[in-house]
């Protein structure tokens, strides 16, 4: 959905919009104890504590920030170069060097902080950054507004991962110049707007478990209300997968399962760059690190040799999940109440070997089962205008109007031979978005030989909001009937 002027103006000039952007026009309360951050992402108080963020927002200030006041920036140009070299040159107070030239690793940390006082200082150019451990809202913003987001760059470049931040700068810069909101109007839309244009996601039912994963760290000082939260993980878990959690030092001991809530994403400015929540925990009888070496087939597990270093985000083999239910069983523990790693099979005499199977063997014949035929209801590569020139062919339209230069779709599919991982489904949903676009389409499929996802535009598409079917799935005449309908537009 673009940018509506109207329903923004309905807001802006309301009390309550009135008030939130004249909120981030007061430039005091930043300095009182960070509210904004408070107020805009309550979870940051699970890493971070009002005196913590105030100390460290005072030490940028009266050592960096501030040596810059009274410059002029005339142009996004000027405003890259000097965010580049205020990251790049360290922190000093007094004799003592905080963070070393060049320290991007250490820096990453600092940068939603540093933001607050770049927005403060230049917020021509620079935008308040409050979401800590929560890029997926922001990545929910951009595709309900439909605005590009920069490409996240690799783990190991900490440089690219700190200027990050200014790619998104830019990319602000264009949308609130474009729409013509000043920067704490943007501010405003961004924290305040939009999520609640967007609306809070409906818990949808948790998936089977696709996968089962090992994660690790203490959990002791998080209290024991704490049911839900961040951690790292590997970037392809998805939600609903089995996280196995082993307690370092001094506890030595697999003690919990827990389920993910969300599929991993990468965060940039996440040290540990790929991160999922975490919540339904189930304790378990704990299996020390100790009796994991004594077993006769963990012994000799990697990551058991390795003493569990780098156990977040450690892909758990069908094997290793079968042993590991053994060692709680000889404990007396019911594992019938534990989640099972869901393994999906294809129909009966099916093999697929490449896309055009996804499409002949398994696609096709459910659009006809489900009385739907091509040329008729659908249309394989529908040629479609994207530019001056250009033409685009989407894999599948279904329910379409094909008529020059007003093509439209319904139903926008992309078949794949294997989404192996989340990276690929997001490529894929990302361009399948973008045919979605010029065709006005309400529902997009990506499929696989394995899966069926079905994103639908009620609230706006988002790439973390999905159903999901199994081909075999379709033998249930609930589940059948109930995709049926969501195709059925």
């Amino acid at each position: 959905m673009k940018f509506n002027q109207y329903l923004w103006n309905l807001y802006k000039n309301s009390p309550g919009g009135k008030s939130t952007i004249s909120s981030f026009s007061d430039r005091k309360e930043w300095m009182e104890e960070e509210r904004l951050f408070e107020k805009y992402n309550p979870k940051i108080k699970d890493g971070f504590n009002s005196e913590m963020i105030c100390g460290i927002l005072e030490d940028f200030w009266c050592y960096k920030v501030s040596e810059y006041e009274g410059t002029i920036l005339k142009s996004l140009d000027d405003a890259g170069k000097l965010y580049e070299e205020i990251i790049s040159t360290g922190l000093m107070i007094e004799t003592e060097e905080v963070l070393r030239i060049g320290d991007f690793d250490q820096m990453l940390g600092y940068i939603p902080l540093l933001s607050m006082e770049l927005n403060y200082m230049f917020g021509e150019y620079f935008f308040p950054y409050l979401y800590i451990n929560e890029l997926f809202h922001l990545e929910k913003l951009a595709d309900y507004f439909e605005i590009e987001l920069p490409p996240i760059p690799k783990k190991a470049d900490y440089k690219a991962r700190c200027m990050y931040y200014w790619e998104l700068c830019k990319v602000f810069y264009r949308f609130r110049t474009e729409n013509e909101l000043s920067p704490d109007e943007l501010s405003a839309f961004m924290y305040d707007y939009a999520p609640n244009v967007i609306g809070i996601e409906e818990k949808s039912k948790m998936p089977q478990p696709s996968a089962a994963w090992f994660i690790g760290g203490l959990i002791e000082g998080y209290g024991t209300h704490w049911t839900t939260g961040f951690w790292q993980s590997n970037m392809d878990t998805k939600r609903g997968d089995i996280l196995i959690h082993y307690e370092t030092s001094p506890v030595s001991a697999i003690t919990c399962l827990w389920i993910a809530q969300t599929d991993g994403v990468i965060d940039p400015f996440f040290h540990y760059y790929s991160n999922t929540y975490i919540g339904d925990r189930i304790v378990i009888p704990n299996i020390s690190l100790k009796e994991l070496k004594a077993d006769e087939y963990f012994s000799n597990h990697p990551l058991v040799r390795k003493n569990f270093q780098g156990v977040n985000g450690w892909p758990v083999t069908g094997k290793d999940y079968a042993e590991f239910m053994r060692m709680i069983e000889a404990k007396g523990f019911d594992t019938s109440v534990l989640p099972q790693i869901y393994a999906p099979s294809l129909p009966e005499g099916i093999v697929i070997k490449e896309e055009k199977d996804v499409e002949k063997k398994l696609l096709e014949p459910l659009l006809n089962e489900m009385g739907w035929y091509e040329h008729k209801d659908y249309i394989q590569q529908l040629p479609i205008h994207a530019g001056r020139g250009h033409r685009i062919f989407p894999d599948y339209a279904l329910h379409y109007d094909n008529k020059p230069e007003e093509e439209k779709a319904k139903v926008l599919i992309e078949a794949k031979y294997h989404m192996k991982n989340n990276h690929e489904i997001e490529s894929a949903f990302l361009q399948a978005f973008s045919y979605a676009k010029l065709l006005l389409s309400s529902v997009i499929v990506l499929c696989d030989k394995e899966c069926i996802l079905v994103y639908e535009s009620k609230e706006g598409f988002s790439r973390s909001k999905y159903k999901k079917y199994y081909w075999e799935d379709m033998r249930n005449p609930d589940l059948y009937n109930e995709l049926k309908n969501k195709l059925t537009i």
